[in-house]
């Protein structure tokens, strides 16, 4: 178990860089905002850290492969997105983290409230960018089912 901690913490904290700086770039109160950030990084650590966890009890070692697969994907796209300076403006994290702003100016936060607003943000920036592995994992999932179908069917004939 202690792997998967290291391991997801490394990745999610990888995956969490280019926000994690467009966050103090608009941060106000810089101290409060990097802990709701920090405090935001560690839910996902926990999140994916339990679902590894849940999915190795339950043998889903496809749905594993998938998933670590999704996140270095994401994580390569990031690296792309923060060297190429066109893509900058359209980044996933950048959508996202537009998203997560509009979202806590409607939940009624602002910068007045730094740590909580610097929090649901983080959450919100996070489960945006989640779907957007989850959907990564999904069709690595899918492909690799139909590659081990297309042996198994060549195996039988």
């Amino acid at each position: 178990m202690r792997k998967r901690w290291g391991f997801w913490t490394f990745w999610v904290c990888i995956s969490a860089i280019a926000s994690f700086v467009w966050g103090l770039v608009l941060s106000g109160d810089l101290w409060p905002s990097i802990m709701g950030m920090a405090a935001g990084i560690g839910y996902f650590i926990i999140f994916y850290t339990l679902l590894d966890d849940f999915a190795r009890k339950k043998q889903w070692h496809r749905f594993i492969a998938a998933l670590q697969k999704g996140i270095y994907i994401k994580a390569g796209l990031q690296v792309v997105n923060l060297a190429m300076p066109i893509a900058r403006f359209v980044s996933p994290e950048i959508l996202a983290g537009m998203a997560a702003v509009y979202i806590a100016e409607r939940l009624g936060l602002d910068y007045h409230q730094p740590f909580l607003s610097s929090f649901v943000m983080t959450l919100v920036t996070g489960a945006i960018l989640s779907l957007g592995v989850g959907v990564i994992s999904f069709i690595i999932l899918l492909v690799s089912s139909r590659k081990a179908n297309a042996v198994t069917t060549n195996d039988r004939l």
